[in-house]
């Protein structure tokens, strides 16, 4: 779509309008200006090169050597910084993103500016206001290189910066805004080619997923956890009339269901008339898609002009339908491998930690603008040490055997709903290697404890604990299956432990590790029906 900009301008045209555009353009009184006429950094600023006629974003990281991580990387390994401690460049980032998050809201009114003068010359037609579309298409051109050059920029960032989840959640929804902000640049651009007669099969109007939620695992039968919203967008002296529900359709390459099984429910939605948005809060899908990923579509019949085209958004993001709990792993592995990898064999470490953190983050149930527990910069570095020593740049294969591990922790962490309460209270340390978890606990008094996620056993658990043991002072339990179950939860065996007497809690905020009585933090996590056991009935603890 964003090539279609240029294929209908003669060169002669163009070359005057690389001409004009470094001086700027008044159209008609309304100056359409370039924002990015200098920006200030760390009291310098950044001047704005010419590279073909075409204002360039200023850039704080490289757009031509993508794979040069360790440039923008602080000294030394990343746990160096505590988890309460911004990384120095992630000041430059979020800079760079307030920046680009100004050009996003300047891009909105030249855009809405640009509607009106449109609108007002497709009325008119005549002779005195066509001289005015070159320089329409100008602005055009102009407004439609520099968003793509915010999109690589975003792009870059997530492929050299190690984000946090706030500045994950800003880019994405600036990604997605730049990208509509486009679709109505074609619109546009469709509506002065009519207009010259240059094309007339071209709709002017699209239908687009207003906030695309990233690709997700669902349950077949049960609603979906993301909403959807679809607006419909048209060109500036385009009237419509929506003559139907929106429709949400479930698409794929390969179908795996049969032609006469119904696919959807609550796929139907009234289109707002005035501001032209559907909502799709309950949508359930009926059928699994046997591990294949498919999409959503949206379609809307409307009345335009002398005709009744039925206009479809392009598809959602990828979903995987599945039919019990035993398939989200692999389903979800595969999500993670596409959305990070995009087909390639290798990518940076830190774009594959960006697209990870995100799907842990919708995985684990959390807000992604404001999660209450994601994962601290010193537990990436474990994973990057340990699955992909440490290479700046990872492959495929090196993911896989990573996922076979961190799959079923995050698995764990979704579905068994103590297990994810002892989590976001800092109650399970979790991600935390053996021998760190020793260090941790070196110093600590007999019968200290934490719980870490076993390095051997994929979704199981290991307890580190202080022992009376003079030579074997810190020991290792391995919460084996057959010591919880569904009437005995990890808490109730932690109670049952007499070696288990001080829990060390996690602040999540801070990464501090403070000591409590086990009793005092788990007691409300235990067993309501489970006897007391203690050492005045006639037993002994084991």
């Amino acid at each position: 779509m964003n090539g279609a900009f240029w294929q209908d301008i003669p060169d002669s045209v163009l070359e005057e309008l690389y001409k004009q555009m470094d001086a700027g353009v008044d159209i008609d009184g309304l100056q359409f200006f370039d924002p990015m006429d200098g920006y200030e950094q760390e009291g310098e600023v950044y001047e704005i090169e010419q590279g073909g006629h075409v204002p360039q974003l200023p850039s704080l990281f490289p757009t031509t050597s993508y794979t040069d991580v360790s440039r923008i990387k602080p000294e030394g390994p990343i746990m160096t910084y505590p988890p309460s401690q911004p990384r120095p460049e992630l000041q430059q980032v979020r800079e760079l993103l307030s920046h680009i998050q100004q050009l996003v809201d300047v891009q909105r009114e030249q855009i809405d500016k640009m509607r009106t003068l449109q609108k007002q010359i497709c009325m008119n037609a005549n002779e005195a206001e066509l001289e005015l579309v070159q320089q329409i298409q100008q602005q055009q051109i102009t407004l439609n290189t520099q968003i793509e050059m915010e999109l690589k920029e975003l792009r870059n960032i997530n492929r050299v910066v190690l984000l946090e989840p706030q500045d994950l959640h800003n880019s994405r929804v600036m990604g997605q805004k730049l990208q509509n902000q486009q679709t109505m640049l074609e619109l546009y651009r469709r509506e002065l080619n009519h207009l010259l007669r240059i094309s007339t099969n071209e709709p002017l109007a699209m239908l687009v997923i207003e906030d695309q939620p990233i690709p997700q695992v669902t349950f077949k039968g049960k609603v979906l956890e993301d909403h959807y919203t679809v607006k419909l967008l048209t060109a500036s002296n385009v009237e419509v009339q929506v003559l139907s529900q929106v429709k949400c359709q479930l698409v794929s390459d390969e179908k795996s269901w049969k032609a006469t099984q119904k696919t959807l429910e609550n796929d139907e939605s009234i289109m707002d008339p005035t501001a032209l948005v559907a909502s799709f809060n309950s949508v359930k899908v009926q059928v699994s898609t046997r591990m294949s990923m498919v999409n959503l579509k949206f379609l809307v019949q409307i009345q335009q002009a002398q005709s009744a085209p039925t206009i479809q958004s392009l598809p959602s993001y990828p979903l995987i339908v599945i039919t019990n709990e035993s398939q989200w792993c692999e389903a979800a592995g595969k999500l993670v491998l596409l959305d990070a990898f995009a087909h390639e064999m290798e990518v940076p470490w830190t774009q594959f930690v960006n697209a990870l953190h995100h799907h842990f983050l919708k995985a684990t149930k959390q807000e992604a603008s404001r999660p209450a527990r994601y994962i601290r910069d010193h537990e990436f570095a474990l994973f990057h040490r340990k699955y992909f020593n440490g290479q700046a740049m990872v492959t495929t294969q090196q993911m896989g055997k990573f996922w076979s591990w961190f799959g079923p922790v995050v698995q764990t962490l979704r579905f068994k709903r103590h297990i994810s309460t002892l989590w976001f209270n800092g109650l399970i340390y979790g991600l935390i290697s053996k021998n760190d978890s020793v260090a941790a606990l070196q110093r600590q008094k007999e019968g200290s404890f934490l719980i870490r996620f076993s390095e051997s056993y994929p979704g199981l658990f290991a307890v580190g604990y202080v022992s009376d043991d003079p030579a074997e002072r810190v020991k290792h339990y391995l919460v084996k299956p057959e010591d919880t179950g569904s009437q005995k939860t990890l808490p109730d065996f932690l109670r049952e432990k007499p070696q288990f007497k001080h829990l060390l809690e996690l602040d999540v905020n801070t990464g501090q590790l403070v000591s409590r009585e086990k009793d005092a933090v788990l007691s409300s996590l235990y067993s309501k029906s489970k006897h007391e056991y203690g050492q005045g009935n006639g037993y002994v603890l084991l």
